[in-house]
């Protein structure tokens, strides 16, 4: 039997006091405004639903999931959501996003979006140095970074191990590697994949840590954050080569303390890939700087539901 799972990690939404200063942050990373729609919505070079929406919000916050599934799968998921006691409604901030809608068990709203197919698989080169000859690369390399796809998002959560339960059990994520007590990873859907759509973090309660988006190169990384330097977002973190996943990466803060990273030549995953536990640091350079899983990298900046 076809086992349900969730595609890959179709987009997110972020509630933030200050619409404009958002969308010029966002249209600096390369993602495009589309201002037509009921909200904000940002998006990269794939087809398909806005990876990013923005809504008008007393603070930032995060303020929803989206994962794509296949539209035959519809009406299985909501079932199988019945089974957890939870149903899909109607959200109370209208049609933002096609597909069925819930909260789960912490009360974070999540979509389940019908895709026609996932998105093409981005294989990494091999060959980082490419043989030219009689050639300027530096003449021909693209200046004007616009990420390909949303790929992934890590989100701090209070209930760390109940929340990987009812991810991998309702949605049918797959943990690909974990890091006990700091980190656990997950991919979506089959076949080749990145190592991870999604993540967990614990903290003292939910809240948005980074999303993800893939470029082509380490050229297009460094292009990037020379991009947001100029834009005046200059509060960054990288370059550097992650552990676990392998992929490069570079972040930069954004207004409200949260991260978003451009990352490239990350590991891809089958059916036969291995879940590990790792105890290592979270990449092997730059130099170790302690605030990366500190308070500085890993602030959990929302307002918790007492405040």
């Amino acid at each position: 039997m076809d086992q349900l799972r969730v595609e890959y990690l179709a987009g997110y939404g972020l509630e933030v006091p200050d619409v404009t200063l958002a969308e010029a942050f966002y249209t600096a990373f390369g993602l495009q405004a589309d201002t037509a729609a009921a909200a904000l919505q940002m998006r990269t070079k794939a087809p398909g639903p806005a990876e990013l929406v923005i809504i008008q919000g007393p603070k930032k916050r995060l303020h929803h999931l989206s994962f794509a599934i296949r539209q035959q799968d519809m009406a299985a998921f909501s079932e199988r959501l019945k089974t957890f006691r939870i149903d899909t409604v109607a959200p109370p901030f209208g049609p933002i996003r096609d597909g069925l809608w819930f909260q789960d068990p912490w009360g974070t709203w999540v979509n389940l979006v019908p895709v026609e197919a996932k998105p093409p698989v981005l294989v990494a080169e091999t060959v980082l140095v490419r043989t030219r000859v009689d050639r300027h690369l530096w003449q021909e390399l693209e200046r004007d970074i616009r990420p390909n796809k949303l790929g992934h998002l890590l989100m701090f959560t209070h209930d760390y191990d109940k929340s990987e339960a009812f991810y991998v059990n309702a949605l049918g994520l797959r943990i690909t590697d974990k890091v006990p007590g700091k980190v656990a990873f997950l991919s979506g859907g089959k076949g080749i994949r990145d190592h991870h759509c999604f993540g967990l973090i614990p903290s003292t309660h939910r809240g948005f840590q980074h999303g993800s988006f893939h470029v082509d190169s380490v050229d297009d990384i460094g292009f990037g954050a020379l991009q947001m330097r100029k834009a005046g977002f200059k509060d960054g973190f990288g370059l550097g080569r992650h552990a676990i996943a392998s992929n490069l990466f570079y972040y930069v803060r954004d207004p409200w303390g949260s991260w978003v990273e451009y990352y490239t030549d990350m590991d891809k995953i089958s059916e036969a890939w291995q879940s590990r536990e790792w105890n290592g640091l979270p990449y092997i350079w730059p130099d170790w700087a302690p605030e990366f899983w500190g308070k500085e990298m890993n602030a959990n900046l929302e307002a918790s539901p007492s405040t």
